[in-house]
């Protein structure tokens, strides 16, 4: 299911799990190791700018490897803390619970609908747009 599609009862299903999800990862060992990510990408990005001076292309290749380096550090620990994250996540957003999500669970299912969920965020983007402007 895509967001786009939700009733008003889904939605707020829906987003009553995605809140619980939500506060479950940045209360844990995930959500710290997140902000320590990014407090230090910040700091390095700021002096991968600096380095590079008034080079453009230079600044944006260095602060993206900053970003990668980011990514690879977290990658560890959002496989061992983010698995059953991510099935809540999915299973939200399908405004099911857990149990629910895992008694129709396949791979071919997880991919679909990890598939679905970045093909929503253009959904969401839109929705969003108008607050941001």
């Amino acid at each position: 299911m895509r967001i786009d599609e939700f009733t008003a009862d889904e939605f707020l299903t829906s987003a009553q799990l995605l809140a619980e999800v939500a506060e479950e990862a940045m209360g844990g060992k995930l959500g710290e190791e997140v902000k320590r990510a990014f407090v230090s990408y910040r700091s390095a990005a700021k002096a991968a700018k600096a380095e590079a001076g008034g080079d453009e292309a230079d600044a944006k290749a260095k602060v993206e490897m900053e970003a990668v380096d980011m990514v690879a550090g977290l990658l560890p620990v959002l496989l061992r803390e983010g698995g059953e994250l991510s099935l809540k996540f999915l299973a939200a957003l399908d405004g099911q619970t857990l149990e629910e999500y895992k008694a129709c669970f396949s791979m071919a299912k997880y991919a679909a609908d990890i598939k679905a969920a970045l093909d929503g965020i253009d959904a969401v983007k839109e929705i969003a747009a108008p607050f941001f402007r």
